[in-house]
């Protein structure tokens, strides 16, 4: 697969610190999965709750948001095809300058700032992701930022525990630090794409443009994959120091 590929040719020019960081990140999102999957019955379930997912619906309702970091994301469905029945939207709260604000909820939500997309994760029936894509900015609005500011917003995105959503907070934590070699990729394809027409806010505005970059994984793979690197390299085969 090529995005295996692509994540092993990075994975091997990263230090052996870098590639820990990694590691554990990717150990991090395979706990947190198998967690979930046994308290809830999978992923998907411990948004839905057993429920009908209707198209365009979000799950949970009123999205999953980390106040204090700025943080967001919610599953929904609404596309045809046999690889997803899902996908995740990713959010970063941000100033039209990419800085955050903090603010509660309680004093007036948040002010001069806006939830920018970042990517999107696509997962099968079974909550498995399966794919990674992005999306032009009149799917989900909020400010657009290029591929470098974007990164630096996902660097940030690390939700932490709300409240009956920790086991997921915790898998999308580590799976993001896992796939961020891919996910640049996929930005800077997006930026690349938009760069094609005539000016770039006529880009962000064209309905025929909507999934800008994406890619297929195989989830399990890329994790083997990761996992015979660190041991060829002689790093930690647990979380030992």
């Amino acid at each position: 697969m090529a995005a295996s590929r692509q994540l092993l040719k990075q994975w091997r020019s990263c230090s052996d610190a870098e590639l820990l960081a990694t590691l554990r990140a990717a150990r991090q999102s395979v706990a947190a999965f198998a967690a979930v999957t046994e308290s809830a019955g999978s992923l998907l379930q411990s948004w839905i709750h057993g429920r009908v997912v209707l198209e365009f619906e979000h799950y949970p309702a009123d999205d999953v948001v980390d106040w204090r970091r700025g943080s967001q994301f919610y599953y929904h469905a609404h596309r045809d095809g046999d690889l997803e029945h899902g996908h995740l939207h990713l959010f970063w709260h941000a100033s039209s300058s990419a800085k955050r604000r903090y603010l509660h909820p309680n004093r007036g939500g948040w002010k001069r700032s806006a939830p920018s997309h970042l990517f999107a994760i696509s997962l099968n029936a079974r909550g498995l992701p399966v794919a990674l894509f992005t999306v032009n900015q009149w799917v989900t609005e909020g400010h657009w930022f290029n591929a470098e500011t974007t990164l630096a917003c996902i660097d940030r995105f690390r939700p932490s525990a709300v409240a009956g959503h920790e086991l997921s907070c915790e898998w999308i934590t580590g799976f993001t630090r896992m796939y961020r070699p891919l996910i640049e990729q996929l930005l800077h394809q997006r930026d690349r794409r938009l760069a094609e027409g005539d000016t770039l806010d006529n880009a962000l505005k064209d309905r025929s443009l909507e999934v800008l970059s994406f890619s297929r994984i195989d989830w399990g793979e890329d994790l083997d994959a990761l996992e015979a690197l660190s041991r060829q390299r002689g790093l930690p085969a647990n979380d030992e120091p």
